[in-house]
């Protein structure tokens, strides 16, 4: 090969990157080299960013090509897929919500079982006083009719058909003390019964309702008691006798403790 015409060929495989004027924003005035590199790749546009305080004074920038860098649009995904359709109660509103009844009776239940147990202790306060004054009037009218205390309580135990028909003027080992228990049980539920009718009505003792309680009892005993107890009152204790022991009970009705 000729040497001179080798001299004089120029090599495109080694030709350096082609400068192109470029105009600053301030009015300056530079070259870009924009070329091929090395001679075996493919043209690779490539830039020179003008150097500036606080960054180097070459950057390279590469161009990526519109399909790259475009990204595909978003899929908008409905609200009912994207989120799980809520589980449906077993159960409806109704049959799990409490009924507005419900709390107040609850909070109700203490108040009134504390009401109770008030009458019911009031009530035997007054039974023992009603029990106290109508025994003390019963034992002083059979001592002044037949001279003995128990012929009185003797009469009452007829009631539960105790002492024969006729009752005893005299102490009974049995039927005595029967007779007590008897006109006191009796007087202690009449005490309760009092005072239950006394708070339903929003009423206090008084006069009245002392004398409704003295007609109460004699009712009680003429129309509920057999036969046999009141002719062994009148029997053991007289008339007037038998009429103050009802009056005894309305006076100690009238006078209850509250």
């Amino acid at each position: 090969m000729n040497p001179e015409r080798a001299a004089g060929t120029p090599e495109p495989e080694h030709q350096g990157p082609k400068p192109v004027p470029y105009t600053y924003h301030d009015g300056r005035e530079d070259y870009l080299h924009v070329g091929r590199q090395g001679g075996t790749e493919a043209d690779q546009p490539t830039a020179l960013v003008p150097p500036s305080e606080g960054m180097s004074p070459r950057v390279e920038t590469t161009a990526l090509p519109p399909e790259a860098s475009a990204l595909p649009p978003a899929t908008t995904v409905p609200a009912e897929a994207a989120s799980p359709p809520a589980r449906a109660s077993a159960l409806p509103p109704e049959a799990t919500a409490l009924p507005p009844e419900a709390p107040r009776a609850a909070a109700q239940r203490p108040q009134q079982g504390a009401r109770m147990s008030e009458i019911v202790t009031r009530g035997l306060r007054t039974g023992a006083a009603l029990t106290a004054a109508t025994m003390c009037t019963m034992m002083a009218a059979s001592t002044l009719k037949r001279g003995s205390p128990w012929a009185s309580m003797n009469a009452m135990a007829t009631a539960v058909g105790l002492g024969g028909r006729r009752a005893s003027d005299r102490f009974d080992p049995v039927v005595t003390p029967a007779g007590v228990a008897v006109l006191a049980g009796g007087l202690l539920a009449w005490g309760i019964g009092y005072e239950k009718a006394l708070d339903a009505t929003g009423k206090r003792s008084s006069p009245l309702t002392g004398a409704l309680s003295a007609l109460g009892g004699f009712l009680f005993d003429e129309l509920i008691l057999p036969d046999r107890l009141m002719k062994n009152f009148r029997d053991k204790m007289g008339v007037l006798g038998t009429l103050s022991k009802y009056v005894a009970l309305g006076v100690a009705s009238a006078a209850a403790p509250r």
